[in-house]
């Protein structure tokens, strides 16, 4: 593996649509991704893994069954698997976020 540096705000600013992630690099086995949100996006749930979300700018909300969460710019929060949720993000909002390969 080579040694990567990525620019977080100059792909943030490369970013043209909201809800489509890009991925800025690999590690462990993870992707490291950075989308612009804003609006709300569907119901789902991740069968397999946790989601980890880290805003970076604006604000996130994290609709569950049971209650609604609020993530700040700074903050991260932890999705555990197999919970039903749906993102909204009432302002442009960027985060990162991981994936298995």
């Amino acid at each position: 593996m080579s040694l990567l540096i990525a620019n977080i705000k100059k792909e943030l600013d490369d970013i043209e649509k909201f809800w489509k992630p890009t991925d800025i690099a690999q590690f462990n086995q993870l992707t490291v991704k950075l989308a612009k949100l804003k609006g709300e996006y569907e119901w789902h749930n991740h069968e397999y893994e946790d989601k980890l979300f880290h805003v970076l700018s604006g604000q996130l909300f994290i609709i569950l069954e049971d209650k609604t969460v609020e993530i700040n710019a700074g903050e991260v929060v932890v999705i555990p698997k197999n919970s039903n949720h749906k993102p909204y993000a009432p302002t442009e909002t960027s985060v990162m976020f991981f994936e298995p390969l």
